[in-house]
C-alpha cells in the first residue's frame, strides 16, 4: 500500500494506536470520520432551511444563521437546544473517536476515559439522531412555504456514519487487553 494511503488510514506508524491494529474493512473508519466531519461542517455553515413563519423565522437560514435569529426573537432554550444537539455533542463524539483511532496509544490512560465516553456518546446518538428527525418532520409538515435544502441530509448522514464508526470501535475497545505487570520483589 502507498505510504500516504497507509498514514490516512492508521496516522503515525510509531504509535500503537487502535488504528494500527483495525484489520479489514475496518482500517476504513479514519476516512470515515475524515468524511464525517465534513459532512458535519457541511451541515452546519450550508443554508438548511427556507422558511415563513417556521419557529418564527423568515428567510433562509443555516443553522449557524438560524442560532442568533432565536435568541434575538426570544427562543433562547430552543437555540441552546439545536445548539448543543445539532453542534456540540456530534462534534464531541467526532473528536472523542478521532482521539482513540489516531491520538491516544493504548497503554495511555486517556485511552480508558475516551472510550467510556465515546460508549456514552454512542447512547446518545440515537437521541440526536431522532431530534433530527422530528425537527425535519415539523418542518415539512408546517406549511408551503418551508423547503429543506442539502444540508439537513448532510447532518443526517453524518450522523449515521458517527453512529456507524462508533460501532465498529465499540469491539475494537473491547478487544484491548489490559495485563498488570506485578514486579517481583527478592
Amino acid at each position: 500500500m502507498h505510504w500516504v494511503v497507509e498514514r490516512i488510514l492508521i496516522g503515525r506508524p510509531d504509535r500503537q494506536t487502535i488504528s494500527k491494529y483495525a484489520k479489514g474493512s475496518d482500517r476504513y473508519l479514519g476516512v470515515l470520520l475524515i468524511v464525517s466531519a465534513a459532512l458535519l461542517g457541511l451541515a452546519i455553515t450550508q443554508p438548511m432551511i427556507t422558511t415563513v413563519g417556521f419557529l418564527g423565522l423568515e428567510g433562509r437560514y443555516s443553522l449557524l444563521t438560524a442560532l442568533p435569529e432565536l435568541l434575538k426573537s426570544g427562543q433562547g432554550g430552543l437555540a441552546v437546544l439545536i445548539a448543543v444537539l445539532t453542534i456540540i455533542l456530534p462534534i464531541l463524539l467526532l473528536s472523542t473517536a478521532f482521539d482513540l483511532w489516531y491520538r491516544h496509544e493504548l497503554a495511555d490512560a486517556k485511552f480508558l476515559r475516551k472510550s467510556r465516553l465515546l460508549r456514552q456518546l454512542g447512547r446518545l446518538w440515537l437521541m440526536l439522531l431522532g431530534l433530527v428527525l422530528i425537527f425535519i418532520y415539523f418542518a415539512v409538515q408546517s406549511g408551503e412555504g418551508t423547503t429543506l435544502h442539502l444540508a439537513v441530509y448532510y447532518l443526517v448522514v453524518s450522523l449515521a456514519l458517527q453512529k456507524l464508526v462508533a460501532a465498529r470501535l465499540q469491539p475494537l475497545i473491547n478487544a484491548v487487553q489490559f495485563v498488570e505487570i506485578e514486579e517481583d520483589v527478592d
